[in-house]
């Protein structure tokens, strides 16, 4: 047996790093091959991972379809063309069709799959924080913060989050933008993060580690930031995946009621999945369209969750070179 700072090698298998030890690997002496840290492990189970990788290829390429195509393919959305209203796919030049005031559906899909993951951004950007602060509190110092901050979050989760999102939007109707939409579902997206974050460091906190950081008088921010919420980082990275995949559909389902985004030339994959339904009985490309390629984001994203859930999992089956 030889043994490395942060890794044990047992029979040529290197075991990854305790939690809270340096990330940097040693080197098997048996078998001289150098040992992964953990970063390098997960990434590497991750790269390793079918259902993963292709969520990630489908959501790259949604990507390049909703920013790079309109580079390429010319339209504006807000064009409206009298001459061709209602057009069916394939037909005078428009690839999926137009609707009835003659606009390009294919332009219109770029422009909404923009302005979803714009929304998904924008929420991840603010629930994230919001949710890592409340629960790293509550889960680190317990006691009164633990009770008041999680009686505050059991209070508002009462109420289901879609009623919560449309009483807000409802007193707010300028906030009909994607700009709006993502901020309202930001500040009330953190809920079931901060349970999560609470849950991990309730377990960290009594890990050895903490308690030789707490003899060696380490602040407890320090501890915070550079013990705790690194050991709990699969948990964030899966929670992000899955509820953006959630913010979408939150998104969709708040336009699809008269909250979400509502403005002239203001459009985004639940706005046109919305107006699409009126009219999906005589004009289906409307509605089919919208509706797939909401569809296939939202698997995407959820593929990619459980392909990072994977990788993070360390009863995971280890992937061999």
């Amino acid at each position: 047996m030889a043994s490395t700072q942060g890794t044990t090698a047992t029979a040529g298998s290197v075991l990854p790093a305790e939690p809270g030890s340096p990330v940097g690997g040693g080197v098997d002496r048996e078998f001289g091959v150098e040992a992964r840290s953990q970063r390098q492990q997960i990434l590497r189970r991750f790269l390793h991972n079918k259902v993963g990788m292709t969520g990630l290829v489908i959501f790259v390429l949604m990507c390049l379809f909703g920013f790079v195509g309109p580079l390429l393919y010319g339209a504006e959305y807000a064009t409206q063309n009298r001459n061709a209203q209602s057009v069916g796919p394939g037909e005078q030049g428009y690839p999926f069709g137009s609707d009835e005031i003659g606009r390009d559906l294919l332009a219109g899909l770029m422009q909404g799959v923009q302005r979803s993951l714009f929304i998904v951004l924008l929420f991840v950007v603010i629930a994230l924080p919001i949710g890592l602060l409340v629960g790293a509190l509550a889960g680190y110092f317990g006691k009164w913060i633990d009770s008041l901050l999680m009686r505050f979050v059991d209070l508002v989760l009462t109420v289901p989050l879609l009623v919560v999102l449309i009483v807000v939007a409802s007193n707010f109707p300028n906030s009909r933008t994607p700009l709006g939409v993502g901020i309202i579902l930001g500040l009330f997206g953190w809920l079931d993060l901060a349970r999560i974050v609470r849950s991990q460091f309730l377990s960290l906190r009594e890990k050895e580690y903490v308690e030789a950081a707490h003899a060696m008088g380490a602040s407890n921010s320090r501890i915070i930031f550079k013990h705790l919420i690194p050991n709990a980082l699969g948990s964030l990275i899966v929670w992000t995946t899955l509820a953006a995949a959630t913010a979408i559909i939150l998104e969709a389902s708040l336009t699809y009621l008269g909250f979400g985004v509502n403005g002239a030339n203001q459009t985004s994959l639940g706005r046109l999945v919305s107006d699409g339904v009126q009219a999906a009985a005589t004009r289906p490309w409307l509605f089919y369209f919208p509706g797939i390629t909401l569809l296939v984001i939202v698997l995407s994203i959820n593929l990619i969750g459980d392909g990072i859930r994977d990788a993070f999992d360390p009863s995971g089956r280890r992937v061999r070179a």
